[in-house]
């Protein structure tokens, strides 16, 4: 079932207070009206007109800086604010009139007779996401009932202005503090192979359609950073080394520039402001939000969450309220949080000195503290981006106004939860994150064209019990990932004293280690034989003729890996015409299965089970 993230939604913030916006022209025309007071907007008209004004709310207004005369205005309630005093409600308002894309619609429309080109190159760009990027949610994905429909709403709000395709992906916040997922803290082969979808989608939708298209990745690190274990330094330093990665990877296509990135400093603009963020700070008046783990925090990210959750977030004693009358939606989604936060702390030093329960309670609020900042996220991202077309790195329903992704291309990798292309495929089970590769890492095994998304402690443990062969690799430009080679079989010789006369011919049977290092072999008889007198007719095996001996069924031997080491250097002289006879003579087996390292992390091994006078060669 796919995750909808959304849920109902109250609050206090300059988002839950937002009226609708309205746009007029230079003659004091009503251009284009939306929200939920639209239609009050459109009686009133004349009356807003001469008096500016709404009984219950405050109407911000600013013109248009192109010069084409137009007024942009927002209707902000009055009811309930969450921060006191007017200054941050006029510095978030003023963040929305200058950033947020609300006369777009002011762009010429394509005329009549267009239409028909421009609802045949819509559809293209549609049928291209579909096969191209879409996540299918699977039981639950409403694209084909009502998502297509909405997706392509959005596509031809741009397609019919001729106008550049805008997206929005709220991803790549920075690598998990757990070290059993990852490689490292630095963007590695995994974010290559993201960008390098990201762009090649762009790509295409150049291809068919000439004013192309441009995707912003809204980098989500700071809202989620103190949450997770992850210094705010860290995050700020993972950001730099993708962008340097995506001009690498945007070179590579030819463009750069198709792909932006936009984090919460830059979607609250305060690089560009005049005053120190302690001023500033201290000017807004904002509440502080919660911490719960020992992090290095940074002042001017702090900042940026503060802001965030006052201008849109949610009204935390509602969300408590529908978790604890058990509304479906949101408790699936705390109990999601809950268990990702657990895994995601599970090495933390904080977590490390916590017994279990311990833990859980931890991970229960801190996964309330990212509900309340997923959704104020999620809101802000809605007010400043209200026409782009929005991506999602979340297990959606795919109906709209989200849509989820598949960030890795499914011909070139597989998300599994075992070093296998054929092992089992990572799925969305946490509800929430489709595989990325923040939460996970890459492996190439040799042999195989299709690459692997799991998780870092497999490959690791895989080398440290000599099941695989290979190393953390880091190509030129430093992208690391693990290279993994299956060692090959080879035979193990041992020497045994037994009555011998069945075949053992291609007999396949298990063998297994043991915690003192011995290995044991049941040998299954070929052919049920009744004595062992000379008037048995002998039988002959694949190196000579062998006497039968009196017993049927499966025998156990029992040997030292010593003993399996020194049969093997041993060099017996060829000597076909052997034939063993007699009780208590030592004969000696090849078992060509795994090496020995290989049988202790397999633990078990099918091997065939042949008599030689000499030593074979490898068997590959």
């Amino acid at each position: 079932m796919a995750m909808v993230v959304e849920f109902g939604n109250e609050g206090q913030s300059i988002y839950f207070r937002y009226q609708g916006s309205y746009l007029q022209d230079s003659e004091g025309n009503l251009v284009h009206c939306t929200g939920s007071q639209k239609q009050w907007v459109q009686d009133n008209w004349s009356t807003i007109q001469s008096s500016h004004s709404k009984p219950d709310a405050k109407i911000y207004q600013s013109s248009s800086p192109n010069g084409q005369g137009y007024t942009t205005a927002i209707m902000i309630g009055n009811h309930g604010r969450i921060v006191d005093g007017d200054v941050f409600e006029k510095f978030f308002v003023n963040l929305l009139l200058t950033q947020a894309d609300l006369t777009t619609h002011t762009l010429p429309v394509s005329a009549a007779g267009e239409d028909a080109d421009i609802e045949a190159v819509t559809e293209q760009i549609v049928d291209l996401f579909d096969s191209y990027l879409r996540y299918d949610g699977g039981k639950g994905d409403q694209w084909k009932v009502s998502g297509r429909k909405y997706f392509t709403q959005r596509v031809r709000h741009f397609t019919s202005r001729k106008a550049k395709l805008e997206m929005c992906l709220p991803a790549f916040p920075c690598k998990s503090s757990n070290p059993d997922k990852v490689t490292g803290p630095d963007p590695d082969r995994g974010e290559e192979l993201a960008l390098e979808r990201l762009h090649g989608f762009v790509t295409e939708i150049e291809k068919i359609y000439m004013p192309g298209a441009k995707l912003w990745v809204i980098s989500d690190g700071h809202v989620f950073s103190d949450c997770i274990g992850v210094d705010d330094g860290e995050v700020d330093r993972y950001t730099a080394l993708l962008k340097d990665m995506n001009r690498e990877v945007g070179s590579h296509f030819g463009d750069p520039d198709r792909i932006g990135f936009k984090s919460l400093v830059d979607l609250f603009q305060l690089a560009s402001r005049n005053d120190d963020l302690s001023t500033l700070a201290s000017r807004l008046s904002l509440p502080p939000i919660e911490h719960h783990l020992d992090t290095k925090i940074t002042e001017e990210a702090e900042l940026c969450r503060r802001m965030l959750v006052a201008g849109s977030g949610p009204r935390k004693e509602a969300i408590r309220a529908k978790i604890d009358s058990k509304d479906a939606t949101i408790t699936r989604l705390y109990r999601g949080f809950s268990k990702f936060v657990l895994e995601d702390l599970e090495n933390h030093p904080l977590t490390q000195r916590m017994s279990r329960s311990k833990q859980k309670k931890l991970s229960a609020k801190v996964a309330f503290e990212m509900i309340v900042r997923n959704h104020a996220y999620s809101n802000l991202v809605e007010m400043l981006f209200p026409n782009y077309i929005r991506l999602s790195i979340h297990a959606h329903n795919n109906a709209g106004p989200k849509f989820g992704i598949q960030l890795v291309d499914p011909a070139k990798v597989r998300a599994v939860t075992s070093l296998s292309a054929d092992g089992e495929l990572m799925t969305s089970i946490d509800l929430l994150h489709v595989p990325t590769p923040w939460h996970n890492c890459v492996v190439a095994l040799q042999g195989s064209e299709m690459m692997l998304m799991t998780k870092a402690k497999l490959a690791r443990a895989a080398l440290s019990k000599g099941s695989f062969t290979g190393s953390l690799t880091k190509t030129d430009s430093g992208r690391a990932y693990f290279e993994l080679t299956k060692p090959p079989k080879r035979p193990i010789v041992i020497t045994m004293s037994e009555k011998i006369g069945p075949l053992f011919n291609r007999v396949s049977t298990p063998i297994r280690s043991s915690p003192q290092l011995f290995r044991r072999a049941t040998l299954s008889m070929s052919e049920p034989m009744k004595s062992s007198s000379p008037s048995v007719p002998k039988a002959r095996g694949p190196q000579g003729p062998m006497t039968a001996a009196p017993r049927v069924g499966k025998r156990m031997f029992t040997f030292s890996e010593k003993t399996v080491a020194a049969s093997n250097q041993q060099t017996i002289p060829p000597n076909p015409a052997v034939t063993p006879q007699s009780a208590g003579t030592k004969k000696r087996y090849t078992f060509f299965g795994l090496s020995s390292a290989a049988e202790k992390s397999n633990d078990v091994a099918a091997v065939t089970i042949l008599p030689v006078v000499k030593s074979p060669a490898p068997v590959l």
